[in-house]
C-alpha cells in the first residue's frame, strides 16, 4: 500500500548559510554498524516503535540547525528526551521544553540545559509558550490534533517576529497512522472533526476497514473505522498544511511507523537539511525493509491471536467435560441411592417373609391333615384359617414387588439399565 511507500516534496534550496557546523558525534546506539554489536534493548523486542529509534535521522538535522531550544510533544518514556538533552549539551546548551499530561523517566536539568516541564494535552498546552528552533512531535496522531500542532508552531513563530517556520519533526505520518486518526482521548476532539471509531477493532495492511483482530490498542488508543479521505490521519494533516504554505516542503522517510521533516525553503539551513535526508527519504531499501517489518509483525499478532483462541477453545473444552462429569457423579449417586434404597426393601420384605413363614409354621403345627381324603368334617375353621394367612402373605408380597423403589433395586441387580 502506498501508505508504506516513500514520496518527497522537493526541498528547494533557497538561501544557505554555508559556515562550518560542527555536527558532533550521534549516538548510534553502541552498534559499531554491525548487528551483533547491538546491546541496548529496545522497549519492545517485537515491535520497534519509538521516536529513538529514528535518531540517526534526526539528531543531525538538529545539530545543522545548530539548535538550541527544543520542544518536544510526547515525551513517552523518556529515552528521547535524554537522546536531546544530551545533544543540547554537547554544543553548548540550551533549553529543552517538554509538553506530556504524564513525563516520565524525563532528565533534570543541569550542565548549561534547562527542562522545563509542561503538564497538559496538545495542542492546548502550547498556547502562550515561547516559539522554538526545533519541535519534535510525537503525540495524539490524528489529523485535528496535528493540524492544531502545526498552526500553534506557525503562530508562536509569528508572534514572536521569527523570519522562517521552525524545523518540525513528526513521528507516525506512514502506516498506520499516516491515512487513519489515532485516538488515545477521542473526547478530547470535538465530534464534528472525529472520525468514527472503535477500542475494540485493529487495523492490517491489506484492509482499509477497521476489523476484528489486526493492530490494535487492546484499551490504550482507539482507530478510526475507515483508512484514507480528507482530514483523517497524521500525514494527511502535515500535507494539507504544507499544501497551502508554498515555502514548507515535507520529506517522508519510511521506517518505524514513518517519520516526517518539515522545512522552511527560507531558512539559512534548509539545503544542509535536505542534504542530510537525501539517504533516507525516497529509499527503496528502507521503505521494503519496512513493509517487511509490519508483515512479519502482523504475522505475529495473528500467532498471537490463533494462539490465545486456541486456549479458550481448550477452556471451554475443558470447563464442558467438568459438566460431564459432574453430571454423571451425580448420576451415579442417585444410582447409589436408589440401589441403597432397594436393598432396605429388600430387607424389609425379607422380614416380612421370615415372619410369614413363622406364622404359618405356628398354624400348621395346631392343625392335622388338610388332604381331602383324612381331614375330619370338624376342620373346616383350622383350614380356613390357613388359607387366609396364605393369600394374606400373597397380597403382602405382590404389594411389596410392586413398589418402584424395590423394583429400581432389583433392575440394577439385573444389570438393566
Amino acid at each position: 500500500m502506498d501508505e508504506v511507500g516513500v514520496d518527497e516534496v522537493g526541498v528547494d534550496e533557497g538561501p544557505v548559510d554555508e559556515g562550518p557546523v560542527d555536527e558532533g558525534p550521534v549516538d548510534d546506539g553502541g552498534s559499531g554498524g554491525t548487528v551483533e554489536s547491538v546491546t541496548e534493548r529496545t522497549l519492545q523486542p517485537l515491535l520497534l516503535h519509538s521516536l529513538a529509534e529514528l535518531r540517526e535521522v534526526w539528531l543531525p538535522l538538529l545539530e545543522t540547525v545548530r539548535a538550541r531550544s527544543v520542544t518536544e510533544i510526547g515525551s513517552e518514556s523518556g529515552v528521547t528526551s535524554s537522546l536531546l538533552v544530551d545533544m543540547l549539551r554537547r554544543h553548548g546548551g540550551g533549553r529543552l521544553l517538554i509538553v506530556d499530561p504524564d513525563p516520565r523517566g524525563v532528565p533534570g536539568s543541569g550542565q548549561d540545559v534547562e527542562v522545563v516541564m509542561v503538564r497538559g494535552f496538545s495542542p492546548q498546552a502550547l498556547d502562550g509558550l515561547p516559539p522554538a528552533d526545533a519541535y519534535l512531535i510525537d503525540g495524539d496522531h490524528n489529523f485535528p490534533t496535528v493540524s492544531a500542532e502545526l498552526r500553534a508552531v506557525e503562530e508562536a513563530a509569528r508572534a514572536h517576529g521569527r523570519s522562517h517556520f521552525p524545523l518540525v519533526i513528526l513521528h507516525d505520518v506512514g502506516w498506520p497512522a499516516g491515512r487513519r486518526d489515532q485516538y488515545y482521548g477521542p473526547d478530547r476532539i470535538p465530534q464534528r472533526e472525529r472520525q468514527p471509531y472503535s477500542w475494540e477493532h485493529g487495523v492490517r495492511l491489506d484492509s482499509a476497514a477497521a476489523v476484528r483482530g489486526g493492530f490494535r490498542g487492546e484499551g490504550a488508543f482507539a482507530w478510526a473505522l475507515t483508512e484514507g479521505g480528507p482530514h483523517n490521519g497524521v500525514r494527511t494533516a502535515v500535507e494539507d498544511f504544507v499544501a497551502d504554505r508554498p515555502e514548507l516542503r515535507f520529506h517522508l522517510v519510511s521506517p518505524i511507523f514513518g517519520l516526517g521533516v518539515v522545512v522552511d525553503r527560507r531558512a539559512p539551513w534548509a539545503a544542509r537539511v535536505g542534504a542530510l535526508l537525501t539517504p533516507w527519504v525516497g529509499n527503496g531499501l528502507l521503505t521494503r525493509m519496512e513493509r517487511n517489518r509490519l508483515d512479519l509483525y502482523l504475522y505475529v499478532i495473528r500467532l498471537q491471536d490463533e494462539m490465545t483462541e486456541a486456549a479458550r477453545r481448550r477452556q471451554r473444552e475443558w470447563a464442558r467435560i467438568d459438566a460431564t462429569v459432574a453430571d454423571h457423579a451425580a448420576h451415579e449417586l442417585r444410582l447409589l441411592d436408589a440401589v441403597a434404597a432397594g436393598e432396605r426393601a429388600l430387607e424389609a420384605e425379607r422380614d416380612t417373609s421370615r415372619q410369614l413363614r413363622a406364622d404359618l409354621g405356628s398354624m400348621s403345627s395346631r392343625s392335622w391333615p388338610v388332604t381331602r381324603a383324612s381331614r375330619p368334617q370338624g376342620a373346616p375353621a383350622h383350614e380356613s384359617a390357613l388359607v387366609h394367612a396364605a393369600r394374606a402373605a400373597g397380597t403382602a408380597l405382590r404389594t411389596r414387588i410392586g413398589d418402584p423403589r424395590l423394583r429400581a433395586a432389583i433392575s440394577l441387580l439385573r444389570g438393566d439399565r
